[in-house]
């Protein structure tokens, strides 16, 4: 029985490998977002991420208007958690790249959080890890599937909560040395077979590896694309 092709509108490496390693049939397609929006505070986080893997969905939907395709987005979102962060040895490890502009205030901004992006370079990336450093966060990842002939815009997310071990500087460095860690959000790699930096999780694993699958298949599911 023939299957409607499923495009992945990303290049990302670990969603590549999530969708194998779940059997789908697919062909990775990157999206069109040259710049993408970092989170502002101005929405919750879930619905930031699902907007933006909409919104990577969409970049290409015209060049596929037959196809279902996926988008994706992950964000790591910390002090959604309710820490102190007014606190000054925290606010201190705050990376300078938030997306916090000079009027605003930690206090202001605490129920909304901090979204910690790629790292540009290893300063950036130490900046980060350091902030996670024997704290907990949440990651959220959105999910869309689109297809423009059908007129078909679903989205759904997933939500994991991490705590990253306390690191000292030395095992900081040493991470980002051996693992690389600039294409991920948070600076770190959940699924980092060896030097691992997370000390548990509650929720799914994949979901803060970069995909939710869980939420994915039961729509594919529901369109027959499995």
């Amino acid at each position: 029985m023939f299957k409607p092709c499923i495009i992945l509108a990303s290049s990302s490496p670990r969603r590549i490998n999530i969708l194998k390693e779940y059997k789908i049939d697919f062909i990775p397609v990157e999206h069109k977002i040259i710049n993408e929006p970092e989170y502002s505070g101005n929405t919750q986080p879930f619905e930031f991420a699902k907007n933006l893997a909409l919104d990577k969905a969409k970049s290409i939907e015209d060049l596929y208007p037959d196809y279902f395709i996926i988008g994706s987005d992950t964000i790591v979102i910390f002090n959604d958690l309710g820490v102190n962060v007014s606190h000054p040895s925290l606010i201190s490890s705050l990376p300078l790249s938030s997306s916090l502009s000079e009027s605003d205030t930690w206090e202001q901004r605490a129920c909304q959080g901090l979204s910690l992006g790629k790292p540009k370079d290893a300063a950036s990336a130490f900046s980060i890890i350091k902030t996670l450093s024997g704290n907990t966060h949440n990651v959220y990842t959105g999910i869309a599937l689109i297809n423009k002939n059908m007129q078909l815009y679903e989205s759904a997310y997933d939500k994991t909560e991490v705590k990253i071990k306390k690191l000292s500087y030395e095992e900081i460095y040493s991470y980002i040395y051996e693992s690389k860690p600039y294409d991920k959000a948070g600076a770190y790699g959940i699924q980092d077979s060896t030097n691992n930096i997370v000390e548990s999780y509650s929720g799914s694993y994949k979901n803060v590896e970069g995909l939710c699958i869980e939420k994915l298949i039961p729509l594919l599911q529901k369109y027959n694309l499995i």
